[in-house]
């Protein structure tokens, strides 16, 4: 059987923006007196990868070259919006984590190896109307 070069699935969520994706919360060191940042995943992150994980199932993409390509297609709910930029972090961040991106050897790679990114944001108001949703489509890249 030969390995996957494509998979593709679909979130029946949005991700949280870049913005909402870690909390900040400031203290200060006991040691030194100086103000520092606690930064933590926000429970919006969190859920969002939870969700990730069950419609993710086991699928993975394996590119002889290491090299991938993804697109990403965000549907917005009724009265929902973000940027073009702020929705890719968490979706390629959680592709990673879950070792869904894989080298012609088996071996586990960062999401620094897509190479493309086309992000699209349906938000007519027909699409709106079958948002919120996520939909995931990564290949694998040859040398080109």
């Amino acid at each position: 059987m030969s390995e996957p070069t494509r998979l593709a699935f679909s979130i029946p969520l949005l991700p949280p923006s870049v913005n909402h994706y870690v909390t900040h919360t400031p203290y200060q060191d006991r040691e030194t007196g100086q103000a520092k940042v606690y930064r933590q995943k926000s429970a919006e992150a969190k859920t969002w990868e939870r969700y990730f994980t069950l419609f993710a199932r086991d699928l993975y993409v394996v590119s002889q070259s290491g090299r991938f390509e993804a697109r990403l297609d965000f549907t917005p709910g009724p009265g929902e919006s973000g940027d073009v930029d702020n929705y890719n972090k968490l979706p390629l961040d959680c592709c990673a984590k879950r070792g869904m991106l894989r080298d012609g050897k088996g071996k586990s790679k960062s999401d620094a190896w897509v190479k493309h990114l086309d992000v699209w944001i349906h938000d007519s108001p027909e699409e709106r109307a079958t948002g919120p949703k996520t939909e995931i489509v990564i290949e694998a890249m040859g040398w080109q």
